[in-house]
């Protein structure tokens, strides 16, 4: 039987059900609903692909730059549709007008999250958004490969497990590829998830039909909930999720201890928000209510595709700048003592997002997240933040 990465270290990211040629592994829940590879050894021929597709038994060589470039970018066709800056939708028009083909998460009408391949723009908005939740690979990189091959140019973004899994899967590069990585906070599953919307629909009286996990429109919003067709913003134990995502207390046990949570890193180029920018040292001109992206162009091939960008603002910061606030650039999240007990209750259908809620005070109640509540209630969010980023950019370095 092949050896693969054990449960406490195993990414899920299915390069190695990608790799077997005999269908003898699947992709199954676990009891957390975390999906890990299940060996049949009936079908299992011993050919051991599936050990050298697995970046946790041989982990990958990261060719990234130990100090890459670092861009702030605002893409103005497409930072309404986006949580931050538009940078993932910029690299993507650029990939499909030129007939390549792109990979990314998209969830599906029940709200599950699964990576889609898409090749026309129309269907571009699928992928925009924040998505905290894991995505199931399925057979993508399999389909990544066979495009690479017939000399398709394709885009992959995932996060970095996922990028390290599709490049150990195809086991040499390509010049035709283009690897995007997300600065991940870790993932929750899908089962978390989906046991929280089920919590959450006996509050609306209906499952929901939509849900944003980050407004698209600007930082900082609330997340929506869409019932019958119509979003509303979602506060406190509404938006239990998100603030056991923001306590990292949902996250799969191998995200604690994430290799990819720092430099260099696994894609040719990094995309995250580009949190506190122009409150350290040097300012930013543009307006960054409506979101600014970090991008990080960690290779050569990173570089060049940041060259083939269209209607942009893209200015070159310090890597010191984006360092600050991004603190999954520096190291993986940290494990809460209460994490396994949280899980377990999100999961456990008689337990309600309030009693889930009093037993771990997961909601935060400081003043600044008050005051940040009632201001987004009140529509008054942007000169709140406005004049708190007014005060950090006169405060910083005078203390």
């Amino acid at each position: 039987m092949p050896t693969l990465a054990s449960k406490e270290k195993c990414t899920g990211c299915a390069a190695c059900y990608n790799a077997c040629a005999h269908s003898a592994i699947t992709m199954v829940e676990d009891a957390e609903g975390f999906l890990v590879p299940k060996v049949d050894s009936s079908k299992c021929v011993e050919c051991k692909l599936c050990e050298m597709s697995c970046p946790v038994t041989i982990p990958l060589k990261i060719w990234g730059m130990p100090t890459p470039k670092t861009f702030a970018l605002i893409s103005e066709r497409d930072r309404r549709g986006s949580s931050s800056g538009g940078a993932f939708s910029a690299f993507a028009r650029i990939m499909l007008e030129n007939g390549g083909v792109v990979y990314g998460a998209a969830f599906d009408k029940k709200l599950h999250c699964h990576h889609i391949e898409i090749q026309n723009i129309k269907d571009l908005s699928s992928l925009r958004g924040s998505k905290y939740v894991q995505s199931e690979v399925g057979d993508v990189f399999k389909r990544v490969k066979t495009n690479l091959i017939s000399g398709r140019k394709v885009l992959f973004c995932g996060t970095p497990c996922q990028v390290a899994g599709l490049k150990n899967f195809l086991r040499k590069p390509y010049t035709n590829l283009l690897t995007l990585d997300l600065i991940c906070h870790g993932v929750p599953s899908d089962m978390i998830y989906q046991s929280y919307l089920k919590k959450i629909s006996s509050r609306f009286a209906a499952f929901p039909d939509g849900y944003e996990f980050r407004n698209r429109n600007g930082w900082g919003k609330a997340p929506s909930i869409s019932v019958c067709g119509k979003f509303r913003r979602i506060y406190g134990v509404d938006a239990l999720f998100m603030e056991a995502f923001n306590a990292s207390a949902i996250f799969r046990k191998c995200c604690y201890s994430c290799p990819y949570s720092g430099l260099p890193r696994v894609g040719d180029c990094t995309l995250g928000d580009f949190w506190g920018i122009g409150r350290y040292g040097k300012p930013f001109k543009y307006d960054t209510m409506k979101g600014v992206s970090l991008v990080l162009a960690n290779t050569e091939v990173g570089e060049a595709a940041m060259r083939l960008l269209k209607d942009c603002y893209i200015e070159e910061r310090t890597l010191e700048e984006a360092l600050i606030e991004n603190h999954n650039l520096n190291e993986p999240s940290k494990l809460p003592s209460n994490r396994d007990n949280i899980i377990r209750d999100f999961l456990n259908p008689k337990m309600t997002l309030k009693v889930i809620d009093t037993k771990y005070n997961l909601v935060d109640h400081s003043l600044k997240a008050t005051v940040k509540n009632v201001a987004s209630r009140l529509g008054l969010f942007s000169i709140v933040k406005r004049v708190y980023n007014w005060y950090k950019v006169n405060s910083y370095g005078k203390a």
